[in-house]
Order: structure tokens, then sequence, then C-alpha cells
């Protein structure tokens, strides 16, 4: 089955700082964004390579997120396992930030193998439209996020 690349970016108003935090607070995603149903760390590790959340994705599923890299200030990628709700096998994702005048750069790349063989690669460019939505309200939530704590 061929793996299926996207990438969304997003200029953020908010400093690379403050961007940062905002990710580097890795279990919490669900506390700023309301694209998912809850989110919070597994172990006690909670920053740099080796962290893990589970995410509870909405309407149904979950994923556990394992921190791979960890470049302070600029990446963050993680290798993700999904639960036999999500209609994808495995999946990775890097964030990385960029200064950009007085904001930031932020690119989102994301990779997945879908499951169901051929049905899977025929349902892909729709998993894929769904899948960039909701990573690009993703981005402006930590957007939002980021300008009100910095």
């Amino acid at each position: 089955m061929a793996e299926r690349h996207l990438r969304v970016r997003r200029r953020a108003v908010a400093s690379p700082v403050s961007v940062w935090a905002v990710f580097a607070d890795f279990p919490n995603l669900a506390g700023i964004w309301s694209g998912l149903r809850g989110s919070r760390a597994i172990g006690d590790r909670t920053r740099g390579v080796g962290a893990r959340r589970r995410v509870d994705l909405k309407p149904v599923g979950s994923l556990v997120e394992t921190v791979t890299a960890w470049e302070e200030g600029r990446t963050l990628a993680t290798g993700n396992r999904p639960s036999a709700l999500v209609p994808m096998k495995q999946a990775a994702a890097r964030i990385t930030l960029e200064p950009d005048g007085d904001g930031t750069a932020i690119t989102f790349d994301y990779r997945y193998v879908p499951r169901g063989g051929p049905i899977g690669q025929l349902t892909g460019p729709v998993i894929d439209r769904m899948l960039t939505g909701q990573f690009e309200s993703m981005l402006a939530a930590v957007d939002e996020a980021a300008r009100r704590s910095g």
C-alpha cells in the first residue's frame, strides 16, 4: 500500500518561542484544539524524544503518538499508532518552525498508509481532504493559543 503525504503550512502571528511553547506542552493538545475529544500523557515523560500521548479523535478512534525527534524550538516529530477505528495502518507527523518576520512559519508534514488495500487507495483522496482541513484547524488553534500566551 502506498504511503500518502500531506503538507500544511501556516504563517502564525505569534513568535517562534510562543508557538513552540504550545507544541512543547505535548500531552495537552486537546486543551487548545476543539478537533479532539481528548489528549493525555502516557507515562511520566511529557517532553523530548520518547514522550507519549494518547489522542482521542472526533468522532471516534484514537492514536498513540510517540515523539521520535525533538529539536528545541524548531522540530517535533512523532510516530503514530492508530486504533482499529482509524482508517490508517500507520502514520508519522513532523512539525517544523521557522522565524518569519515577527511571526512564525509552521510546516506540518503528515505521512500515512491507509487501511483497506485497494479500497483504501481509492478513499485516500477523501481522507486527504478531511485530514488537511483538520490540520489547518489545528494550526489555527495553535496560533491563537500562542498569541494568547505570548
